[in-house]
Protein backbone atom coordinates (compact mmCIF):
# COMPACT_ATOMS: atom_id res chain seq x y z
CA UNK A 1 0.00 0.00 0.00
CA UNK A 2 1.64 3.32 -1.00
CA UNK A 3 1.17 5.19 1.28
CA UNK A 4 1.36 4.80 0.98
CA UNK A 5 3.07 5.79 -1.68
CA UNK A 6 2.29 6.50 -1.35
CA UNK A 7 2.62 8.36 -2.75
CA UNK A 8 4.37 11.86 -2.73
CA UNK A 9 5.11 14.86 -4.87
CA UNK A 10 7.85 14.82 -7.48
CA UNK A 11 7.77 18.58 -7.86
CA UNK A 12 7.07 21.14 -5.17
CA UNK A 13 4.22 22.59 -7.17
CA UNK A 14 2.44 19.24 -7.33
CA UNK A 15 1.63 19.16 -3.61
CA UNK A 16 -2.07 19.35 -2.79
CA UNK A 17 -2.81 19.79 0.91
CA UNK A 18 -6.17 18.00 0.82
CA UNK A 19 -4.54 14.97 -0.81
CA UNK A 20 -1.94 14.84 1.96
CA UNK A 21 -4.67 14.88 4.59
CA UNK A 22 -6.70 12.25 2.76
CA UNK A 23 -3.62 10.04 2.60
CA UNK A 24 -3.19 10.37 6.36
CA UNK A 25 -6.78 9.34 7.05
CA UNK A 26 -6.47 6.36 4.70
CA UNK A 27 -3.37 5.22 6.55
CA UNK A 28 -5.40 5.25 9.77
CA UNK A 29 -8.00 3.00 8.15
CA UNK A 30 -5.26 0.45 7.37
CA UNK A 31 -3.93 0.70 10.93
CA UNK A 32 -7.47 0.16 12.26
CA UNK A 33 -7.83 -3.00 10.17
CA UNK A 34 -4.56 -4.45 11.42
CA UNK A 35 -5.64 -3.78 15.00
CA UNK A 36 -9.30 -4.77 14.69
CA UNK A 37 -9.02 -7.68 12.27
CA UNK A 38 -7.36 -10.08 14.73
CA UNK A 39 -9.95 -9.05 17.32
CA UNK A 40 -12.87 -10.08 15.13
CA UNK A 41 -13.68 -6.78 13.37
CA UNK A 42 -13.66 -8.41 9.94
CA UNK A 43 -15.86 -5.64 8.54
CA UNK A 44 -12.78 -3.40 8.50
CA UNK A 45 -11.23 -5.42 5.67
CA UNK A 46 -13.24 -3.79 2.90
CA UNK A 47 -12.53 -0.19 4.02
CA UNK A 48 -8.84 -1.11 4.26
CA UNK A 49 -8.84 -2.57 0.74
CA UNK A 50 -10.57 0.56 -0.56
CA UNK A 51 -8.02 2.72 1.25
CA UNK A 52 -5.15 0.92 -0.46
CA UNK A 53 -6.82 1.29 -3.87
CA UNK A 54 -7.20 5.02 -3.27
CA UNK A 55 -3.50 5.20 -2.34
CA UNK A 56 -2.64 4.08 -5.88
CA UNK A 57 -5.05 6.62 -7.37
CA UNK A 58 -3.41 9.35 -5.29
CA UNK A 59 0.02 8.27 -6.54
CA UNK A 60 -1.13 8.66 -10.14
CA UNK A 61 -2.71 12.02 -9.29
CA UNK A 62 0.28 13.55 -7.55
CA UNK A 63 2.98 12.15 -9.83
CA UNK A 64 1.14 13.28 -12.95
CA UNK A 65 0.82 16.81 -11.60
CA UNK A 66 4.59 16.95 -11.11
CA UNK A 67 5.59 15.11 -14.28
CA UNK A 68 8.23 16.88 -16.40
CA UNK A 69 9.19 14.14 -18.85
CA UNK A 70 12.69 13.49 -17.46
CA UNK A 71 12.31 9.77 -16.88
CA UNK A 72 15.81 9.01 -15.56
CA UNK A 73 15.71 11.78 -12.99
CA UNK A 74 12.18 10.79 -12.01
CA UNK A 75 13.16 7.17 -11.37
CA UNK A 76 16.22 8.17 -9.35
CA UNK A 77 14.17 10.56 -7.25
CA UNK A 78 11.50 7.97 -6.57
CA UNK A 79 14.12 5.42 -5.52
CA UNK A 80 15.72 7.90 -3.12
CA UNK A 81 12.30 8.93 -1.83
CA UNK A 82 10.84 5.46 -1.25
CA UNK A 83 13.74 3.11 -0.57
CA UNK A 84 15.21 4.21 2.80
CA UNK A 85 11.99 3.75 4.82
CA UNK A 86 11.10 0.62 2.86
CA UNK A 87 14.51 -0.96 3.41
CA UNK A 88 14.52 -0.07 7.11
CA UNK A 89 11.09 -1.61 7.70
CA UNK A 90 11.84 -4.70 5.62
CA UNK A 91 15.08 -5.26 7.55
CA UNK A 92 13.33 -4.70 10.87
CA UNK A 93 10.64 -7.16 9.83
CA UNK A 94 13.21 -9.85 9.18
CA UNK A 95 14.86 -9.17 12.54
CA UNK A 96 11.53 -9.46 14.33
CA UNK A 97 10.73 -12.68 12.46
CA UNK A 98 14.18 -14.06 13.27
CA UNK A 99 14.84 -15.40 9.79
CA UNK A 100 17.47 -14.77 7.13
CA UNK A 101 16.50 -11.97 4.71
CA UNK A 102 15.72 -12.51 1.06
CA UNK A 103 18.17 -9.87 -0.09
CA UNK A 104 16.62 -9.37 -3.52
CA UNK A 105 13.46 -8.08 -1.82
CA UNK A 106 15.41 -4.97 -0.85
CA UNK A 107 15.29 -4.13 -4.55
CA UNK A 108 11.63 -5.14 -4.89
CA UNK A 109 12.35 -8.52 -6.48
CA UNK A 110 10.70 -10.92 -7.05
CA UNK A 111 7.42 -9.05 -7.40
CA UNK A 112 4.92 -9.57 -4.61
CA UNK A 113 1.48 -9.35 -6.16
CA UNK A 114 -1.77 -7.86 -4.97
CA UNK A 115 -2.99 -11.21 -3.60
CA UNK A 116 0.19 -11.94 -1.66
CA UNK A 117 0.23 -11.98 2.13
CA UNK A 118 3.86 -11.35 3.10
CA UNK A 119 4.33 -12.18 6.75
CA UNK A 120 7.43 -9.99 7.31
CA UNK A 121 5.56 -6.70 6.98
CA UNK A 122 2.28 -7.24 5.07
CA UNK A 123 1.85 -3.64 3.86
CA UNK A 124 5.04 -3.92 1.78
CA UNK A 125 3.21 -5.67 -1.06
CA UNK A 126 1.88 -2.32 -2.24
CA UNK A 127 5.39 -0.87 -2.29
CA UNK A 128 6.45 -3.64 -4.66
CA UNK A 129 3.69 -2.70 -7.07
CA UNK A 130 4.32 1.02 -6.62
CA UNK A 131 8.01 0.55 -7.44
CA UNK A 132 7.33 -1.60 -10.50
CA UNK A 133 4.77 0.90 -11.78
CA UNK A 134 7.28 3.76 -11.80
CA UNK A 135 9.05 2.85 -15.10
CA UNK A 136 5.63 2.96 -16.75
CA UNK A 137 4.85 6.51 -15.63
CA UNK A 138 5.36 7.96 -19.14
CA UNK A 139 2.59 5.65 -20.40
CA UNK A 140 0.42 6.32 -17.35
CA UNK A 141 0.71 10.09 -17.82
CA UNK A 142 0.06 9.81 -21.58
CA UNK A 143 -2.96 7.58 -21.02
CA UNK A 144 -4.52 9.47 -18.14
CA UNK A 145 -3.67 13.08 -18.86
CA UNK A 146 -4.96 13.01 -22.44
CA UNK A 147 -8.54 12.89 -23.63
CA UNK A 148 -11.33 11.44 -21.54
CA UNK A 149 -11.85 8.72 -24.17
CA UNK A 150 -8.21 7.68 -24.10
CA UNK A 151 -8.16 7.52 -20.29
CA UNK A 152 -11.41 5.54 -20.17
CA UNK A 153 -10.20 3.02 -22.75
CA UNK A 154 -6.91 2.47 -20.92
CA UNK A 155 -8.64 2.03 -17.58
CA UNK A 156 -11.10 -0.42 -19.14
CA UNK A 157 -8.31 -2.37 -20.86
CA UNK A 158 -6.25 -2.63 -17.68
CA UNK A 159 -9.20 -3.69 -15.56
CA UNK A 160 -10.10 -6.39 -18.09
CA UNK A 161 -6.46 -7.45 -18.16
CA UNK A 162 -6.63 -7.84 -14.39
CA UNK A 163 -8.88 -10.85 -14.93
CA UNK A 164 -5.75 -12.65 -16.11
CA UNK A 165 -3.04 -10.69 -14.25
CA UNK A 166 -4.46 -9.08 -11.06
CA UNK A 167 -1.61 -6.54 -10.87
CA UNK A 168 -2.94 -4.84 -14.04
CA UNK A 169 -5.71 -3.38 -11.89
CA UNK A 170 -3.09 -1.23 -10.16
CA UNK A 171 -2.22 0.28 -13.53
CA UNK A 172 -5.87 1.18 -14.00
CA UNK A 173 -5.86 2.96 -10.63
CA UNK A 174 -2.74 4.93 -11.60
CA UNK A 175 -4.36 5.97 -14.88
CA UNK A 176 -7.48 7.06 -12.95
CA UNK A 177 -5.28 9.24 -10.77
CA UNK A 178 -3.54 10.69 -13.82
CA UNK A 179 -6.93 11.55 -15.28
CA UNK A 180 -8.06 13.25 -12.06
CA UNK A 181 -4.85 15.32 -11.98
CA UNK A 182 -6.55 17.85 -14.26
CA UNK A 183 -8.63 18.95 -11.24
CA UNK A 184 -7.59 20.69 -8.02
CA UNK A 185 -8.94 18.86 -4.98
CA UNK A 186 -10.02 20.87 -1.92
CA UNK A 187 -11.47 19.72 1.38
CA UNK A 188 -11.54 21.76 4.56
CA UNK A 189 -11.29 18.76 6.89
CA UNK A 190 -8.37 17.12 5.09
CA UNK A 191 -6.60 20.49 4.99
CA UNK A 192 -6.90 20.91 8.77
CA UNK A 193 -4.05 20.32 11.21
CA UNK A 194 -4.69 16.74 12.40
CA UNK A 195 -5.18 15.12 8.97
CA UNK A 196 -2.18 17.09 7.72
CA UNK A 197 0.00 15.68 10.51
CA UNK A 198 -1.07 12.14 9.75
CA UNK A 199 -0.59 12.82 6.07
CA UNK A 200 2.96 13.96 6.73
CA UNK A 201 3.90 10.71 8.47
CA UNK A 202 1.55 8.46 6.46
CA UNK A 203 4.24 6.61 4.49
CA UNK A 204 6.34 5.86 7.57
CA UNK A 205 3.21 5.05 9.60
CA UNK A 206 1.98 2.71 6.90
CA UNK A 207 5.18 0.67 6.84
CA UNK A 208 6.01 0.68 10.56
CA UNK A 209 2.67 0.08 12.28
CA UNK A 210 2.53 -3.66 11.62
CA UNK A 211 5.98 -4.12 13.15
CA UNK A 212 5.00 -2.29 16.34
CA UNK A 213 1.73 -4.21 16.60
CA UNK A 214 3.55 -7.50 16.07
CA UNK A 215 5.95 -6.83 18.94
CA UNK A 216 3.10 -5.76 21.22
CA UNK A 217 0.80 -8.71 20.49
CA UNK A 218 3.63 -11.22 20.64
CA UNK A 219 4.47 -10.02 24.16
CA UNK A 220 1.02 -9.32 25.60
CA UNK A 221 -1.62 -10.85 23.34
CA UNK A 222 -3.96 -9.50 20.61
CA UNK A 223 -5.78 -6.97 22.79
CA UNK A 224 -2.51 -5.20 23.54
CA UNK A 225 -2.61 -3.81 19.99
CA UNK A 226 -5.10 -1.19 21.18
CA UNK A 227 -2.81 -0.09 24.01
CA UNK A 228 0.10 0.02 21.57
CA UNK A 229 -1.60 2.63 19.36
CA UNK A 230 0.33 5.59 20.87
CA UNK A 231 3.57 3.70 20.23
CA UNK A 232 2.46 3.14 16.64
CA UNK A 233 2.17 6.89 16.10
CA UNK A 234 5.41 7.68 17.93
CA UNK A 235 7.41 5.18 15.90
CA UNK A 236 5.82 6.41 12.68
CA UNK A 237 6.80 9.98 13.54
CA UNK A 238 10.35 8.99 14.54
CA UNK A 239 10.91 7.14 11.27
CA UNK A 240 9.48 10.11 9.37
CA UNK A 241 11.78 12.50 11.23
CA UNK A 242 14.94 10.41 11.12
CA UNK A 243 14.68 8.56 7.80
CA UNK A 244 11.87 9.78 5.58
CA UNK A 245 12.47 13.50 6.00
CA UNK A 246 16.14 13.24 4.90
CA UNK A 247 15.10 11.08 1.94
CA UNK A 248 12.58 13.74 0.87
CA UNK A 249 15.30 16.39 1.10
CA UNK A 250 17.72 14.22 -0.91
CA UNK A 251 15.10 13.54 -3.57
CA UNK A 252 14.37 17.24 -3.98
CA UNK A 253 18.08 18.05 -4.07
CA UNK A 254 18.57 15.52 -6.86
CA UNK A 255 15.74 17.11 -8.80
CA UNK A 256 17.16 20.62 -8.45
CA UNK A 257 20.70 19.50 -9.29
CA UNK A 258 19.56 17.54 -12.34
CA UNK A 259 17.43 20.43 -13.59
CA UNK A 260 20.34 22.86 -13.21
CA UNK A 261 22.71 20.47 -15.01
CA UNK A 262 20.29 19.96 -17.89
CA UNK A 263 19.79 23.71 -18.20
CA UNK A 264 23.55 24.27 -18.34
CA UNK A 265 24.12 21.58 -20.96
CA UNK A 266 21.12 22.39 -23.14
CA UNK A 267 21.28 25.18 -25.74
CA UNK A 268 18.99 28.11 -25.05
CA UNK A 269 15.56 27.96 -26.61
CA UNK A 270 12.33 26.14 -26.31
CA UNK A 271 13.36 23.35 -28.65
CA UNK A 272 15.40 21.71 -25.88
CA UNK A 273 13.26 22.62 -22.93
CA UNK A 274 11.91 19.66 -20.96
CA UNK A 275 8.18 19.01 -21.30
CA UNK A 276 6.17 20.79 -18.63
CA UNK A 277 3.92 19.02 -16.18
CA UNK A 278 0.56 18.12 -17.77
CA UNK A 279 -1.24 20.48 -15.40
CA UNK A 280 1.26 23.34 -15.54
CA UNK A 281 -0.19 26.63 -16.67
CA UNK A 282 -3.79 25.41 -16.66
CA UNK A 283 -6.66 26.93 -14.74
CA UNK A 284 -7.66 23.75 -12.95
CA UNK A 285 -11.28 23.13 -11.95
CA UNK A 286 -11.68 22.61 -8.24
CA UNK A 287 -13.33 19.59 -6.63
CA UNK A 288 -14.64 20.62 -3.22
CA UNK A 289 -16.05 18.05 -0.81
Amino acid sequence: MTPPAGIDEVAKGSRVAAVDGLRGMLALVVVAWHIGGPLGASWLLMPADVAVAIFFVLSGYVLTRGWNGRVGVFLLRRFVRLWPVYALCLGAGYLIAGIHPVWSEFLWYPIIGANAKPFIDPPIWSLFLEAWAMPFMPIIVWAGAGSTTRAALWMLALMLGALAVPEFSIGGLFVAGAFLARSQYRNRFFESAIPQWFGKISYSLYLTHWLVLTLATRAYGPWSAIAALPAVFVVGWLVWWGVERPSIWASRRIGRTAAAAIDRLSPAGSATKAPSAPCEGRALPEIRI
